[in-house]
């Protein structure tokens, strides 16, 4: 029995409380860096509530839009929706869009422990706020740290313009190469004013860092203190001491720091943006981003070291490389691979459509039917990757196989790649092309569910397929994945028919957005399709307006300008 039927398997025998989050999904204003726009809000709340559960509970997430003008959805970045795949989030892949006025409930264990995010998943939505952190709690592990108390920690790049307008111009013919937008600046814990953090001599504190960004990875480090790493993604390790650590958007660290015994002073630390995928840095633009570590000590707080925290060569190349750390659970690599898939990251401009990325055949595109939903109706035809459609880029995956994933990156910027439903050990990463030499994976890989493809690079990923379901495997940077860079992990369709079904509400978001909730990729009630039945008649882009205006729904016949949305 795989590791996490055995967890389930302990659950049910365990009583677990039930965490209930109604959220009303609303405009308001706000000037996290003194500019003043429209951010996507909960319960007219921004930034987002913390959402916060114990191991083993269940999370209840009743979520209605009353947006007014654009379609939305929440994914749980890192809970691995064990039997629960309609809760998982991703528009076109486990759900249709929630349409506004619509509402749907999400209802899933908090399984792992650690620290975590949602966000909207619907067509390059979150950047415009929507997104807040998650925390499940394992009181039994955090009591091992001997901490003294958690702290919340959030960076993210920023725009001040909104999604639909920044998509439509990045998307569009006129875009040939893909330039992204530059952010206007950084956030941590949605300010542009870092927060100061009370420190008290000998205490030890839990630093829970989420990147919640669209772009940009980014280096942090704390003035004249280690930090020791215990958990990245929701993979709780073995602890390593290291002076930086590097994280990228979608990207979650646990890290311990110890107060001095003796301070003298209050000290700093430093959040350094990398523009590692910028085109160009606009001269005078903003990468450091410096806050105070106050040491309250016999009620007094201690002045500030003179010098200020600076290290201009900050960058992942000088920090913790996380393909060094170790899982806690000492899982060893996984045997050879059943199924091997082999992706490559091509960028290329499509003429009258634009600049598209793919990894797989072409690049992703909505189908007209959520691939869950494909694989719960369609019987036996669920195995064949052609009724999911060209556009799915989908592979499917036996019950309990081991696979393998080779991704090789030609392009001259790194890539965060996320996996929904799984962590997958990393057993191979570098520069060039893979040679296929495996005699020095690692014996014990590092686990987690974003990992970076280095540039002009390659990894290769391996994880056990025991998690019936239709997974996304896509880029987190938000402007990558609404070009196409994604794929989709059919997972054991047999086993999942037998398992799981469409919710209710969820076949009528399908019907409210005018698709179809059963059938294979072109909404037809027969599933077996060949290959080239499913290029003619499924969504790719040579058939679909790939270059619109995100999730902002765009009345027939009116023509979008501003793309703005008062609250």
């Amino acid at each position: 029995m795989s590791s996490i039927l055995i967890f389930f398997a302990f659950f049910v025998s365990c009583l677990a409380k039930t965490v209930t989050y109604n959220f009303d999904i609303t405009w308001v204003n706000a000037a996290p860096d003194g500019f003043s726009r429209p951010v996507i809000a909960m319960n007219k709340q921004w930034p987002l509530p913390i959402i916060e559960a114990d191991l083993g509970d269940t999370v209840i997430v009743k979520a209605r839009n009353l947006l007014g003008n654009e379609t939305t959805s929440i994914h749980f970045h890192g809970m691995l929706q064990v039997g629960t795949s309609p809760s998982d989030g991703p528009v076109g892949v486990s759900q249709c869009s929630i349409p506004p006025g619509g509402e749907y409930t999400y209802q899933f264990t908090a399984y792992p422990a650690g620290t975590f995010w949602y966000h909207s998943h619907d067509k390059g939505q979150y950047p415009d706020g929507f997104r807040g952190q998650m925390i499940v709690h394992d009181p039994a592990w955090e009591k091992s740290l001997g901490v003294d108390e958690q702290v919340h920690f959030s960076v993210s790049d920023w725009y001040h313009e909104q999604m639909p307008v920044l998509l439509h111009k990045y998307l569009s013919p006129d875009n040939p190469t893909g330039v992204l937008p530059i952010p206007d600046s950084m956030l941590v814990n949605d300010s542009s004013t870092p927060p100061d953090i009370t420190f008290e001599p000998g205490k030890k504190y839990l630093l829970r860092i989420v990147n919640m960004g669209a772009l940009s990875c980014s280096s942090i480090q704390f003035q004249n203190h280690d930090i020791t790493v215990v958990g990245i993604d929701g993979v709780h390790v073995v602890p390593k001491t290291t002076s930086a650590i590097t994280i990228c958007a979608g990207q979650r660290y646990d890290i311990v720091i110890q107060g001095l015994a003796n301070p003298k002073n209050s000290v700093g630390y430093l959040v350094k943006m990398a523009t590692d995928m910028f085109d160009s840095v606009p001269s005078g633009f903003k990468t450091d981003y410096t806050g105070k570590c106050l040491y309250k000590s016999g009620g007094v707080i201690l002045p500030m070291l003179g010098s200020v925290i600076s290290n201009p060569s900050l960058s992942p190349s000088t920090t913790l490389d996380d393909f060094t750390l170790q899982p806690l659970d000492g899982q060893k690599l996984l045997g050879a691979p059943d199924q091997k898939i082999k992706w490559y990251i091509n960028q290329k401009n499509y003429p009258g459509i634009g600049s598209r990325i793919s990894l797989a055949q072409q690049p992703w595109v909505e189908p007209e039917v959520p691939s869950l939903y494909t694989a719960l109706t369609t019987g036996p035809d669920a195995n064949n990757p052609a009724t999911y459609g060209i556009g799915a880029a989908a592979s499917v995956l036996a019950a309990n196989s081991i696979i393998e994933i080779v991704l090789t990156n030609p392009e001259s910027h790194p890539h965060p790649m996320h996996m929904h439903g799984h962590e997958y050990q990393v057993v191979a990463r570098g520069t060039g092309v893979w040679d296929g030499n495996t005699k020095n994976f690692p014996t014990i890989p590092m686990k987690r569910d974003v990992a970076v493809v280095p540039a002009k690079g390659y990894f290769v990923l391996r994880f056990r397929a025991d998690n019936p379901g239709v997974w996304f495997f896509h880029c987190h940077i938000d402007w990558h994945l609404a070009a196409g860079m994604a794929a989709t992990l059919v997972e054991a369709p047999t086993q999942l028919q037998k398992s799981q079904a469409i919710p209710a509400a969820g076949q009528w978001l399908c019907w409210s957005n005018g698709k179809e909730a059963k059938g294979n990729c072109a909404g037809a009630v027969k599933g077996n399709l060949a290959s080239v039945e499913a290029t003619a008649n499924c969504p790719t882009i040579f058939n679909t307006n790939t270059d619109g205006y995100g999730s902002l729904v765009v009345k027939q016949g009116k023509e979008r300008r501003d793309g703005r949305w008062s609250a």
